[in-house]
């Protein structure tokens, strides 16, 4: 055991004890290199050669499989080794600490805990094997137990202890070699019972199953291991029995009684008050008061009318939860989740788009995955979603700018790898953005929207930049003044805005019009001192664009435009000298 001040592999400076364990002790350690704090695990090897092999194989399956995940409740394993000859019975973990104390702890010196706060820590574990299940392939994290859950000061959970978790087979997985050790593993009396049968196929439902023991100890501080479970009534009364019927289903002895995926257990456990007796009681008290056909006939159009508020006050309840999960979440993965949920929980509100458009343009990339994702949201609901025209135009305008400026496609990262120059390489991408952003613009522009006007201009520069070249081999090239125009007042437009990669993007793509089509803009009547207008705006577009210090690319994307400047003026003086040598009509 290394004492406090010990520094381990001459990197992890032990800080102080934190946890203790049959083989393991945790320590809080300092990475002296990074000035950073770890959780620090130490394991205890045994000489027993089969043991071992079961303690090695599950820290390298749990470094594995971490290494692969990205999720709040899920902390990360940065480092495993072991130490020089002297300490080579010992084997260390450096993972993210996580500040709080297990849920069998907190239990053991408080006692039960409510059924309020229960459901609360239930729908978050739910959310976090719910993660782990829909990947492919699936991992069932066989687990699940109070003492390997943590629960942090401000209240979130945090899963730790992925020593036994395992990837089951999926679509796509074949001859893939999946992580996890495939021996029956588990804890008695949180485990499913399948986890203990040699060749019984495990999947969702057996965590489901964990789960629900789980959240009967915190209920009832009754171990399932030594105590076999029975309803939680019948331990407390004073329980609901709504929670009674989600525990009672979620740990059938048949896999297939219990829920079937953690969405469908999470639902539950957040309406468990709706189906205590007590509710039912009063509703049925209700019904009693009415006699006869005529009145029950009368009845049943009062209730049926009244489950329309009812039931838009359960599908706000659930929207307001995911928004609201969404706004707290740290983890970009979970927050994209938390507004995929509220985009089914009402699908006629743009909200949890224009949230899911903000978390892409974060990080200054829309990719292809998450156009994917995001445009099967966007199918699924445009019915419910274009019938208010205000808000379908301000979507649509919202979505063609992310398309327009953010769009990164798998194509345009590999053209930034080709022989194409770099200038080259933008301009390409910049046409695979604009005819990807253009049909969103187009709706945009025919709404009801405060900004259809804006839209409308975006629309018309796309619907010149996807036709151009085409019409400039036909020989049917025209238009060169209305996108002159349209280019003013997109410059206009963009002098209030502060995303700098959008200013950035219009000061290039406005000196990139005044470099290609001069000739062009002079022979369709603007002026030269228009043009040398224009492109002064731009410029000083981009030198009152404030970038990111540590973003290369703002950066140089305003260099090159403000250094362009040369280049477009030598342009349009050219544009405006004849064959002959003479200065043309600059009129």
């Amino acid at each position: 055991m290394a004492g406090v001040g010990e520094v381990i592999a001459g990197r992890y400076r032990i800080d102080k004890v934190i946890g203790h364990g049959g083989m393991s002790t945790v320590y809080l350690a300092t990475d002296t290199k990074l000035n950073k704090q770890w959780a620090l695990k130490e394991i205890r090897t045994v000489g027993d050669a089969e043991q071992r092999d079961v303690i090695i194989k599950g820290l390298v399956n749990e470094a594995n499989l971490l290494k692969g995940l990205n999720h709040p409740a899920i902390p990360r394993i940065v480092d495993l080794f072991q130490t020089d000859a002297k300490n080579a019975d010992e084997i260390y973990i450096v993972m993210d600490y996580v500040e709080g104390r297990t849920l069998s702890r907190l239990v053991t010196k408080k006692g039960p805990q409510s059924e309020q706060v229960v459901a609360d820590w239930g729908v978050q574990l739910c959310d976090v094997l719910d993660y782990l299940h829909r990947r492919n392939p699936s991992i069932i994290y066989r687990d699940v137990k109070p003492s390997n859950v943590m629960l942090t000061p401000d209240g979130a959970i945090r899963l730790i202890d992925f020593g036994i978790a395992r990837e089951i087979p999926g679509k796509g997985t074949e001859g893939r070699t999946l992580l996890g050790d495939p021996r029956p593993l588990g804890t008695q009396g949180f485990g499913a019972p399948e986890q203990f049968e040699d060749g019984a196929p495990i999947d969702a439902r057996t965590d489901i199953y964990a789960l629900g023991a789980t959240l009967f100890y915190l209920l009832t501080g009754v171990n399932p291991h030594t105590n076999p479970m029975k309803p939680i009534r019948q331990i407390d009364p004073s329980l609901s029995e709504g929670l009674e019927e989600v525990i009672l289903r979620a740990t059938q002895q048949d896999p297939n009684k219990r829920y079937a995926d953690c969405a469908e257990m999470a639902y539950a456990l957040r309406h468990y008050r709706d189906r205590d007796a007590a509710h039912n009681r009063a509703f049925r008290r209700r019904v009693r008061i009415f006699n006869g056909l005529v009145i029950a006939a009368v009845v049943c159009l009062v209730l049926g009318l009244a489950c329309i508020p009812a039931g838009n006050a359960s599908r706000n309840k659930d929207y307001d939860y995911w928004m609201q999960t969404g706004a707290q979440s740290t983890n970009d993965a979970a927050a994209e989740q938390a507004y995929r949920n509220a985009t089914k929980a009402k699908s006629d509100s743009i909200e949890p788009y224009e949230k899911l458009i903000a978390l892409y343009e974060n990080d200054g990339q829309f990719s292809t995955s998450e156009e994917q994702t995001f445009n099967t949201l966007i199918v699924e609901n445009t019915q419910d979603l274009s019938k208010n025209s205000d808000n379908w135009g301000t979507l649509s305008y919202d979505t063609g700018l992310m398309y327009w400026y953010f769009y990164t496609p798998d194509s345009a990262v590999a053209s930034a790898s080709s022989s194409a120059t770099s200038a080259e390489a933008d301009e390409q991408a910049r046409g695979l953005r604009v005819r990807a952003a253009s049909q969103w613009m187009h709706n945009a522009a025919d709404s009801t929207a405060d900004i259809k006007d804006k839209a409308a201009v975006y629309a018309e520069i796309a619907d010149f930049m996807t036709q151009i070249d085409a019409k400039i081999k036909q020989g049917t090239d025209s238009g060169y003044s209305k996108h002159f125009e349209e280019l003013r007042k997109l410059v206009e437009n963009s002098q209030d805005e502060t995303n700098p990669v959008m200013r950035l993007d219009v000061a290039n793509l406005t000196l990139y019009a005044l470099q290609t089509y001069p000739r062009n803009f002079r022979a369709e009547g603007i002026s030269k001192d228009d043009m040398l207008a224009l492109a002064q705006s731009a410029v000083d577009l981009a030198q009152g664009t404030t970038v990111n210090a540590s973003d290369s690319t703002q950066e140089n994307n305003r260099k090159r435009a403000i250094d362009s400047k040369d280049a477009t003026t030598t342009a349009i003086e050219n544009a405006f000298i004849d064959v002959t040598g003479q200065k043309g009509n600059e009129a």
